[in-house]
């Protein structure tokens, strides 16, 4: 199920869109669900996850474009899509790393090319994750969420953007779970290279103020892993 907010001050235009997209959905094999909002304070205060917003500029007290700074601000990896009938703010969407910039009147060969190319990549990153069982319990996680993965004894925590959770497991079988931008730094941990900010005296510092040792053995295949990560455009 893909999770979709649409955000417009125009009661006409909301169902418009939702009319669009679930005309879109009935023709794919995609199902969403689509909730909506008349303001962006609204939007900001939900406590759903989105996993593609559609945006106005222009709203009332609190503009789109401004809302879409705080979405990014709060570390939300949403996929932003403004609509709109000003073009000049078409440069400031790339600061937000909006997946497009629609103008009204709303054109539809555009309008189902966007929705093409961002469910599949929605898609995708549903897909990415570590799935972790304890008993019962199961919960995926998406890669994009975690951190860096400790080895304590004979438990795995795996620190997310969120939370800790810790399960019994071993790391090299974890290694092998994960996508090619972990990189093993350590013999008890496995970093995200997308969490990397910086190197010194043998720490890893991440983006959320942690620091997470490298071997000294293993600080030279680090240093070419995250030259090659960056090489790649993903920062």
């Amino acid at each position: 199920m893909i999770n979709i907010a649409v955000c417009d001050d125009n009661d006409n235009m909301i169902l418009e869109l939702k009319n669009r997209i679930f005309d879109y959905m009935s023709e794919t094999s995609y199902k969403a669900e689509v909730h909506s909002f008349s303001c962006a304070e609204d939007l900001l205060i939900s406590d759903e996850f989105y996993d593609i917003i559609f945006l106005d500029i222009q709203m009332g007290n609190m503009t789109g474009m401004e809302a879409a700074k705080q979405i990014r601000q709060s570390g939300l990896e949403s996929f932003l899509i403004f609509v709109t009938i000003l073009k000049e703010y078409v440069y400031d969407a790339f600061s937000v790393e909006a997946s497009d910039y629609l103008l009204k009147p709303l054109d539809t060969q555009h309008f189902q090319s966007t929705m093409a190319r961002v469910l599949q990549h929605v898609q995708d990153k549903k897909t990415a994750v570590l799935t972790i069982q304890k008993g019962a319990w199961c919960k995926s996680i998406p890669f994009s969420d975690i951190l860096y993965c400790e080895a304590i004894n004979r438990k795995i925590f795996v620190h997310t953007k969120q939370e800790i959770i810790d399960y019994y497991f071993k790391i090299n079988s974890l290694e092998n779970q994960l996508e090619p931008d972990f990189f093993c730094c350590h013999r008890s941990y496995l970093v995200n290279l997308k969490a990397v900010c910086g190197y010194e005296n043998g720490q890893a510092k991440l983006v959320n103020g942690e620091s997470i040792p490298v071997s000294r053995l293993r600080m030279q295949a680090f240093m070419e892993a995250m030259l090659n990560y960056m090489k790649k455009g993903d920062r």
